[in-house]
């Protein structure tokens, strides 16, 4: 019994070295939250993983030299554990494929500005993670012993059936390594594809049934449209916006994901649920149209990884970054855009300009200025100034939109203006936090404005309806932009397009194929 329990023998060390950290990321869970749906997958996964590792470590350590193999394994499946449980910690979610998309397109002063923002002291339990590193984890290696060749085949064998078991119990979704590289992978296939629509400059046959001057569309961020007045907002978040009398504003639009890489990679090529390759981007259509194409940004050009919105925007004619500092307080709020934009609207011929807003990316305190400061209150807590920042920067984003407007009405040209968001934002409204996770998705974080104006010269086509009641889903912009446009080619549908009578609404499927209506038919707050 002794020689059972004796926590100096190699394998028995080895083994404990393995658990720990599996019990403590379990433990913190339930002690901090609770058990959720997938609590146990996630243990069991870890727990297979955990023997994976354990027969490698037995393994390797029968070759000279590869002790610090077997190190590094461990220390890796350590990390894994403190990521995976950190991330679980701040917000129930598991980590996904949209997390790594997430990060290789956000830059060092959106991570400081995220670490700030969700920071909470539950964290300083992953420390307990550490405990083992100075006890028992150098001596579970070194005294690791050699297995015989026989074992070492049945090792590998026994490795490649758990590895079977994790992909085809699908086990294997909630694997952070399986999950790096296949999203990364992903990733990388669709830089690869945009850089071959910038290498081609591929010029597509199309037909242009109007003869209009101006297009100017801005895409905000992170604006949630129940926190907007004029979608019936009780706080008066749009005292500019309602004043506008000729604004149509669709009330059934909801963005393709929750994160504003996959939501505009969607909206600015013909990628969709269906079909996910892009096909062709949305500004190859508007240049092969004659149309002078703009993109204007106040957000940063460059993240982790080249930034595939970035790319997307590298399209155009002319891309204009103004946001290359940090976001801080004496950072670049969207006014700054103003200027610029006047600017580009006097260049003689017909144009499309996308604006790319800040908007109400949080740390939503930053993005307006002090002068905008409109919402307080006397209670202090977390909650109230969450919403109270937030709710200032709608405030200021009604601004912007507003001046944007105006200068393009001043143009008295042909001109249509469009306004959307790439994604909401829950704000306490369904559900009892804040921010956006793929991993834990409410409505509100797909439900989205979407605001169009014309000018009473603006050329529309034939079949040219307005219905702001649709059930949209915003992967279909390419066709609804280019329709208004009067643009028609080879893989553009109107049946897909919100201003065409021939529309047909569809099933919007967001995630793993949720029928978006059903998910919030469900909801429960």
């Amino acid at each position: 019994m002794n020689r059972i329990f004796n926590l100096q023998a190699p394998k028995m060390s080895l083994i404990l070295l393995l658990v720990y950290p599996i019990i403590l990321a379990l433990l913190l869970e339930v002690g901090i939250h609770q058990i959720g749906p997938s609590t146990f997958l996630n243990v069991l996964e870890n727990t297979l993983f955990g023997i994976i590792i354990y027969v490698s470590v037995l393994i390797l350590n029968s070759f000279k030299g590869s002790k610090w193999i077997s190190k590094a394994m461990l220390l890796g499946f350590y990390l894994i554990l403190i990521i995976e449980t950190g991330l679980y910690i701040l917000f129930e979610t598991r980590f996904n494929a949209s997390y790594i998309y997430v990060i290789l397109n956000t830059n060092t002063a959106e991570i400081t500005e995220f670490s700030q923002t969700f920071s909470t002291y539950y964290l300083l339990w992953l420390l307990l993670f550490l405990l083992p590193l100075f006890s028992f984890f150098p001596k579970s290696i070194a005294s690791a012993k050699a297995i015989s060749k026989p074992k070492i085949v049945t090792g590998v064998i026994f490795i490649l059936m758990l590895a079977g078991v994790l992909k085809f119990s699908k086990l294997i979704i909630y694997n952070l390594p399986y999950i790096t590289v296949k999203s990364y992978t992903q990733y990388k296939e669709q830089v690869n594809e945009i850089e071959q629509f910038r290498a081609e400059n591929l010029q597509i046959e199309v037909a242009t049934t109007t003869q209009n001057e101006l297009i100017v569309v801005a895409i905000g961020e992170s604006a949630s449209r129940k926190h907007m007045q004029v979608y019936g907002y009780d706080r008066p978040t749009n005292p500019l916006l309602i004043a506008q009398d000729s604004l149509k504003l669709f009330n059934d639009v909801i963005s393709s994901h929750v994160y504003t890489m996959g939501s505009l990679y969607d909206a600015l090529t013909l990628a969709n649920y269906e079909n996910p390759k892009a096909s062709q981007s949305l500004i190859q259509f508007l240049k092969s149209a004659n149309y002078k194409t703009y993109w204007l940004s106040n957000q940063r050009p460059v993240g982790f990884h080249d930034n595939l919105i970035s790319k997307l925007a590298s399209v155009s004619h002319e891309t204009v970054f103004l946001n290359y500092s940090a976001f801080n307080e004496n950072g670049n709020y969207d006014e700054v855009l103003l200027p610029l934009l006047n600017e580009t609207l006097s260049e003689e011929g017909k144009k499309v300009i996308f604006l790319h807003l800040a908007g109400n990316h949080y740390a939503y305190n930053k993005r307006y200025p002090t002068r905008f400061n409109y919402f307080k209150t006397e209670e202090k807590n977390e909650k109230t100034s969450n919403i109270n920042t937030y709710d200032n920067a709608i405030r200021y984003n009604d601004y912007v939109l507003s001046e944007v407007l105006k200068l393009i009405q001043q143009q008295n040209k042909k001109s249509a203006f469009l306004y959307f968001s790439d994604h909401g934002e829950e704000m306490y409204d369904v559900a009892e936090f804040f921010g956006h996770f793929e991993d834990k998705p409410t409505s509100t974080m797909y439900e989205i404005p979407f605001i169009f104006w014309k000018s009473p010269s603006f050329e529309t086509p034939t079949d040219f309806v307005i219905d702001t009641s649709r059930a949209y889903m915003l992967d279909d912009f390419p066709h609804t932009l280019t329709h208004l446009m009067g643009i028609s080619a080879e893989g553009l549908k109107r049946t897909r397009s919100i201003f065409s009578d021939s529309f047909r609404p569809k099933k919007r499927l967001i995630q793993d194929g949720v029928d978006f209506d059903e998910f919030k038919a469900k909801e429960k707050k």
